[in-house]
């Protein structure tokens, strides 16, 4: 009893260490040019042409092939290949490589306005991402719509946030109304 204590904590210490370890390239800490608060290009603040407030090309709420309410091809409820629920290429418990946590995936990172991390989103296909918070819980995941990608719950309903691209390799995150949560993705 007292070895698997041991290894279940080495285990959780390694989980922590290996979700923390974020490349200098993808970490808004160590490089300015990624970081929204630093980089008005990437900031839809003071970017247009990457607010869905201002470019309604870009908003669900204006463009019907973004909003999954409005087009079944990007709802998982109605294409089960994109659900990992009715999919296990893209299910974490069936395909080990889809956790953050094992080392061998491939993805994201949410950070905050603080460029604190806040989320891990692992690659599960070209169209979908599966999110993790920091503790390496699987929470929801993201489907793609055009360039935008919309957050679902785990179980398959939208939860009214997208991510819309920043034009420099990352995202930006957004409710329902269009609103930036000063979240974005690296």
């Amino acid at each position: 009893m007292k070895i698997l204590l041991t290894l279940l904590t080495v285990f959780l210490i390694s989980v922590n260490v290996i979700a923390q370890n974020i490349p200098t390239d993808q970490n808004p800490k160590y490089n300015s040019s990624i970081n929204p608060k630093y980089n008005s290009s990437i900031n839809p603040k003071y970017n247009s042409s990457i607010n869905p407030k201002y470019s309604s090309d870009i908003n669900p709420k204006y463009s019907s092939d973004l909003n999954p309410k409005y087009t079944s091809s990007i709802n998982p409820k109605y294409t089960s290949n994109l659900n990992p629920k009715y999919n296990s290429s893209i299910n974490p418990k069936y395909t080990s490589g889809l956790n953050p946590f094992n080392g061998s995936w491939t993805g994201k990172y949410l950070f905050n306005e603080s460029g604190n991390l806040s989320g891990i989103l692992a690659k599960a296909n070209y169209n979908v991402y599966l999110l993790y918070d920091t503790d390496g819980e699987w929470i929801g995941y993201f489907v793609r719509a055009n360039t935008n990608f919309n957050l679902f719950s785990l179980d398959g309903e939208w939860t009214g946030q997208y991510l819309c691209s920043d034009s420099e390799n990352g995202y930006n995150l957004f409710n329902e109304s269009g609103e930036w949560t000063t979240n974005y993705v690296k």
